[in-house]
């Protein structure tokens, strides 16, 4: 079934080329494939073109695992309930790949949590435990292969413009931190590793995704960020965090299909 990808697997706006889904293809050590997905609107996209790819070079050797980790004191994501539904509309459209039952790991960032406030104060604790879920997930899938779908940021000239919270020193908020190729680890490779939020608004639409996968997916952090409900983001989308501005300057739209 080819739903309107390039049969050469590799996957463009028409001015950058996103070979990596082509290279995992053809490589024949690779078997077992685990996709860690967090329920924003890059590694579902991810998912779905592993999966297309799969499909269209028939590797029906290839078999994914997609991995999620719940942060259980977000309360207000719909993650835990979207997620699953993610990955069955990809499953939905390539019935003849391979995706097994999501695998899903609870987590909460204790010494994040202010019992006061009832909220998350700062950010740290996360990658701790998130590392430690992901250990355990390699211990019990053992994968040839991790994927996950980080992407670079978009311009701060961009994101300023379009009202993007920055702190004292002018730096944008939550922006987070830029990895050179080089400094990707192989294992953890995204294929939008080059490529920003406007490249993957630009595959919904190609890909027909819009309709069906984009209104289940989730990038506002609200809950999660301490700074956001500094700068009086309180609601959801809040709108303010870096992850929202992204959202809207790519789709035009931000979480829940939201217009403004």
């Amino acid at each position: 079934m080819d739903h309107g990808v390039n049969r050469n697997l590799i996957v463009t706006d028409g001015k950058i080329e996103v070979t990596r889904f082509k290279e995992i293809v053809e490589d024949n050590s690779i078997k077992k494939i685990a996709m860690n997905i967090s329920g924003g609107a890059d590694s579902p996209l991810v998912l779905y073109f592993i999966a297309k790819s799969i499909s269209i070079s028939k590797a029906y050797d290839k078999e994914i695992y997609p991995h999620f980790m719940i942060d259980t004191g977000n309360v207000i994501s719909n993650r835990p309930s979207w997620i699953p539904k993610q990955v069955d509309i990809v499953r939905g459209l390539f019935p003849d790949v391979t995706i097994h039952d999501l695998m899903t790991q609870e987590y909460r960032r204790t010494d994040d949590w202010d019992d006061t406030a009832e909220r998350y104060i700062r950010n740290s604790g996360a990658k701790k435990y998130c590392d430690k879920l992901e250990e355990n997930m390699f211990n019990i899938i053992q994968p040839d292969l991790l994927l996950t779908g980080t992407t670079r940021n978009l311009p701060s000239n961009l994101l300023k413009l379009y009202g993007h919270q920055t702190d004292s020193t002018g730096h944008i908020i939550n922006a987070g931190k830029q990895l050179s190729i080089e400094q990707i680890p192989k294992k953890e490779r995204s294929p939008w590793h080059k490529v920003n939020k406007r490249f993957i608004a630009h595959q919904y639409r190609k890909e027909g995704l819009m309709e069906n996968l984009y209104p289940i997916t989730e990038s506002c952090v609200c809950e999660s960020m301490g700074e956001v409900y500094e700068t009086g983001g309180k609601d959801f989308p809040c709108k303010v965090c870096h992850q929202c501005i992204e959202k809207y300057i790519a789709f035009g739209m931000y979480d829940r299909c939201v217009a403004k």
